[in-house]
C-alpha cells in the first residue's frame, strides 16, 4: 500500500506492550515504536537532510530508469560487516555471539530475499517475489587488510541505549557507502524491549546502518550446538530481514492505515495496524483484501514471515541505484580478496580474564596467519595502559587462513578500569607484510587486591528490593567453583534473607547480580546486602552496599585463626606485598623470631619449608615464583598465622 508523506529514519521492529511489559517494570505503558521520535531528532540535529517528499521523488526516477533500461535482472551482492558489541564475555557467550550464530542471520537473510526453494523464505504468493539481492561478508576492510567481516568490539559496559549506540556506531563503522554495517549489542535503557532499528537511506553516514539486540540475530534452525543467544518467537533471524528492508527503503506494511497511499507500495493491501503473532482471515481495513501477515514489514512472528513482494522489489532497485549505489559499485573492492603476501600476521583479543584473587588478568588472544607462508613464530607483546610490556613468542604451524588461540602469561593490575593492548611483529621472523591488522586493544576492569579477614564462618544478609526475581548471588572460591548462591526471589518481598557459609583459608570471590542491570537500591525499594565475619571474628563488614548496576564483585582472602593467633597476627607483617622478589617477614620482637614458616600456592601446594634459625632467614627470594597469590604461615610454639602476599 502507498504512501508519500512519511519519511522515517529510524524504524523501531516489534515494540509490543503485551509482550514487552515484564521487562520494563517501570511503567505499564511502552513506547511502541521510536520512529516519529527519531526521525525529528535526526530532522532537528541534521537541517539538511534530504525531506521525505524529495526522497520519493528520487526513489521514483531511479525506479523509472531501471525499468527502461531492464532487459534481464542481474542478481546483486551487498558487501556486509557485522560489529559484534560485547563486555568482555568470551566468544559464544552472552553479547558476544559465536561466528556460528552471526553466520545463521547471513543464511536467513540470503534466503529471504531471494524467495530460496525449500527454506522457510520461500513463499508461493501471486505476487511473491525474488528480491535477488544476496549478502555476503566482506574479505578486506577499508584500509585493505583481510577480514572476515566481523569485528568484535568490546565496550567495556552490559549493554547500550540509544545514545550510546549512536557513539558506538561512529567509532566502529566502516565506510557505509561500500559496507552495509550490521550491529549486534545487548539492549538497555530506552532500547530495553526492542528487537531491532534501522537507518533508511540518505541519514547520517556516521551512524548508517542496521542494529538488533543480539537475542534476535541468528536463527536457531542453525544452532547445532544448543549455544545460540536467541529468544522465540524472534529466533529465525526475521528481525534483521525486516531491518534490512527498512534500510533498503520498505516502510511497513501498515504505514499510514487504512487511509492514503501507505507504504508506497501498490501490490501490498493497506493494513489498519500492525499484525502480531501469525493471524489468519484478517481483513483490518474492511476492503475486501486480507492483510498480508506474511510480509516482512509487518510485526507477525518470525515463522510467520516469507513474502517480500514484485513491488517492494521495485523499491529496492531503485534505492540501490540511486542513494545506496555505492555497495553495488563495481568500483567497490570489499568482497574481494586483498593482493597475497607472504607474511601476514594479526591479532584479535578474544578476552581478558580477571583473576580476581590475584589481582591479575590472564589474556586469551586469537594469532591469525594471512599471510601465504606458514606462520611457524611470530612475536606478541602487550601491556595495560601501555606499561609495564611483557612479550611472548609463538610458535606452531599454521597454514594460510588459520588461526590460534592463545593464552598469554598473567600480568597485574590494579584496582579499576584498564586498557590491554597486545600487538604482533616479526612473523616468521621477517618484517610483517601488512601493520594494519597488527595491534588489537581491550577494556577490562580489575578488582584490585582482595580484603583480607580472620574469621571460621561469613554471614550474607540481603533484602531485596520490590523485584526480588532479579536478585541472584554466588560465592566461589578462587578456581570459579560456585561453592554456595542464592535467588532468585520472590517479587514483593522484602523480607531479610541471612545466610551463613563455612570457609577456611583461602581467597573467595562474592558475586551479587541484578538481571535488569539497576541493582537492589533504589530506585524499586531499598534493598540492601551486607557480607560479614562472624561475631567470634569481630563481625568485620567484608562489603555492602546495594546501588549498583548489573552487578557487584568483592574479593576476600580468609585466614582462620586462634585468640592466641590473634596476637601472633598483631606483631607479624609482610613487605613489600605485591613484591617482585624478596619478601620481608617483620616482627616487632627481633629477640623472639618465629620458629619456621612454609609458603602455599592457591592450590595449596607447598612451594616452601624453611626454618627461621637468624634474622637473616626474614627474607624470601621469590624471583623464581610464577606471579599471583601465596600464603604464607608462620609458625611460634604452637601458635601459627598465615598471611597473604602477591608475587607480581
Amino acid at each position: 500500500m502507498k504512501k508519500t508523506t512519511l519519511g522515517f529514519f529510524l524504524f523501531c521492529l516489534f515494540c509490543l506492550p503485551t509482550l514487552l511489559f515484564s521487562q520494563d517494570k517501570a511503567s505499564t505503558v511502552v513506547e511502541r515504536c521510536a520512529a516519529d521520535k527519531y526521525n525529528a531528532q535526526l530532522r532537528k540535529q541534521y537541517p539538511n537532510m534530504m525531506g521525505s517528499s524529495a526522497f520519493e521523488s528520487m526513489i521514483k526516477q531511479h525506479i523509472e530508469n531501471a525499468n527502461l533500461n531492464k532487459t534481464s535482472m542481474a542478481v546483486v551482492t551487498i558487501p556486509l560487516v557485522v560489529h559484534v558489541l560485547h563486555n568482555g564475555e568470551p566468544i559464544g557467550v552472552g553479547a558476544n555471539i559465536s561466528d556460528a550464530q552471526v553466520l545463521s542471520q547471513i543464511t536467513v537473510m540470503n534466503q529471504d530475499f531471494r524467495r530460496m526453494a525449500n527454506t522457510p523464505g520461500y513463499n508461493t504468493n501471486p505476487v511473491g517475489a525474488d528480491v535477488e539481492v544476496e549478502f555476503e561478508l566482506a574479505k578486506r576492510t577499508p584500509d585493505g587488510c583481510p577480514t572476515t567481516g566481523i569485528n568484535r568490539v568490546n565496550i567495556c559496559q552490559d549493554g547500550t541505549d540509544s545514545s550510546g549506540m549512536n557513539t558506538f556506531k561512529a567509532q566502529t563503522i566502516w565506510d557505509s557507502s561500500k559496507y552495509m554495517n550490521m550491529w549486534s549489542s545487548k539492549y538497555v535503557g530506552d532500547l530495553n524491549g526492542i528487537l531491532g532499528f534501522a537507518q533508511f537511506p540518505g541519514g547520517n553516514p556516521m551512524t548508517d546502518g542496521v542494529s538488533a539486540n543480539y537475542t534476535t540475530f541468528g536463527s536457531s534452525d542453525y544452532d547445532t550446538n544448543n549455544d545460540f543467544s536467541l529468544n522465540a518467537p524472534y529466533d529465525k533471524g526475521r528481525t534483521m530481514t525486516h531491518e534490512v528492508g527498512h534500510y533498503l527503503g520498505l516502510y511497513h506494511t501498515f504505514q499510514g492505515g487504512c487511509a492514503g497511499v501507505g507504504d508506497e507500495v501498490s501490490d501490498t493491501p493497506p493494513v489498519a495496524s500492525p499484525n502480531f503473532q501469525c493471524p489468519t482471515g484478517i481483513d483490518s481495513c474492511n476492503d475486501g483484501t486480507l492483510d498480508m501477515v506474511e510480509n516482512y514489514m509487518d510485526y507477525t512472528d518470525d515463522t510467520c514471515m516469507n513474502t517480500y513482494t514484485v513491488g517492494q522489489k521495485s523499491r529496492v532497485t531503485g534505492v540501490l541505484a540511486g542513494p545506496r549505489s555505492g555497495l553495488t559499485a563495481a568500483t567497490n573492492n570489499a568482497l574481494i580478496d586483498p593482493t597475497p603476501v607472504a607474511n601476514d600476521a594479526s591479532v584479535t583479543i578474544n578476552s581478558v580474564n580477571v583473576d580476581f584473587c590475584s589481582g591479575g588478568i590472564i589474556p586469551e588472544v586469537t594469532v591469525y596467519n594471512y599471510g601465504t607462508s606458514t606462520l611457524t613464530s611470530t612475536v606478541i607483546t602487550y601491556d595495560v595502559d601501555g606499561t609495564g610490556t611483557q612479550t611472548f613468542n609463538w610458535t606452531g604451524s599454521l597454514n594460510e587462513g588459520q588461526s590460534a588461540v592463545v593464552t598469554l602469561p598473567a600480568i597485574t593490575a590494579a584496582a579499576g578500569d584498564h586498557t590491554f593492548n597486545a600487538v604482533v611483529s616479526s612473523p616468521n621472523s621477517t618484517t610483517d607484510a601488512r601493520a594494519c591488522n597488527d595491534a588489537a586493544e581491550a577494556c577490562f576492569t580489575s578488582a584490585g587486591s582482595p580484603v583480607n579477614v580472620s574469621a571460621t564462618t561469613i554471614e550474607l544478609t540481603i533484602v531485596p528490593d520490590n523485584y526480588g526475581s532479579e536478585t541472584t548471588w554466588t560465592l566461589a572460591d578462587a578456581a570459579g567453583t560456585v561453592l554456595y548462591n542464592g535467588g532468585p526471589y520472590t517479587n514483593g518481598n522484602t523480607t531479610a534473607i541471612t545466610e551463613t557459609f563455612s570457609v577456611t583459608n583461602s581467597c573467595y570471590v562474592f558475586t551479587i547480580n541484578d538481571q535488569y542491570g539497576d541493582g537492589i537500591c533504589c530506585d524499586y525499594g531499598n534493598g540492601s546486602y551486607e557480607l560479614v565475619t562472624d561475631a567470634a571474628s569481630g563481625s568485620t563488614v567484608i562489603v555492602s552496599g546495594g546501588d549498583f548496576n548489573d552487578s557487584e564483585i568483592t574479593t576476600f582472602n580468609v585466614t582462620s585463626l586462634s585468640t592466641d593467633d590473634f596476637t601472633a597476627n598483631n606483631t607479624i607483617s609482610l613487605y613489600p606485598n605485591p613484591t617482585q622478589d624478596v619478601l620481608n617477614i617483620k616482627v616487632s620482637n627481633s629477640n623472639a623470631l618465629p620458629d619456621s614458616f612454609k609458603i602455599y600456592n592457591m592450590l595449596g601446594q607447598l612451594v616452601k619449608d624453611a626454618t627461621i634459625n637468624t634474622a637473616n632467614d626474614l627474607k624470601v627470594n621469590t624471583a623464581s615464583y610464577s606471579n599471583g597469590m601465596y600464603f604464607i604461615k608462620i609458625a611460634k610454639d604452637n601458635n601459627t598465622v598465615t598471611l597473604p602476599f602477591i608475587k607480581k
